[in-house]
């Protein structure tokens, strides 16, 4: 099976911020990471949807709107992804 790039990230290392992973594709996937990985702190389930709704909201409104594939929460709530095309 082929790895998935994203995982390969050493996640102990990885910081608070905006991280950009090599496009695949033709699409380009954003971490957008509020919390420090694996380190037991994470973003509160209702802070988590508050922060999905208003920022897919801005986004899908946004002059980049047609350049916008996907913005939604990670599974280990430390963050978001954002899935672009064109916006490399």
């Amino acid at each position: 099976m082929n790895k998935i790039p994203s995982f390969q990230k050493n996640h102990d290392l990885l910081q608070v911020g905006l991280h950009m992973s090599a496009p695949q594709n033709g699409v380009t996937t954003f971490d957008l990471r509020f919390k420090k990985p694996n380190a037991g702190d994470f973003i509160t389930p209702d802070a988590l949807h508050s922060i999905e709704h208003m920022l897919a909201t801005v986004l899908r409104n946004s002059r980049e709107k047609d350049n916008i594939v996907y913005f939604g929460p990670m599974g280990c709530r430390t963050g978001f992804y954002l899935l672009t095309v064109n916006l490399s």
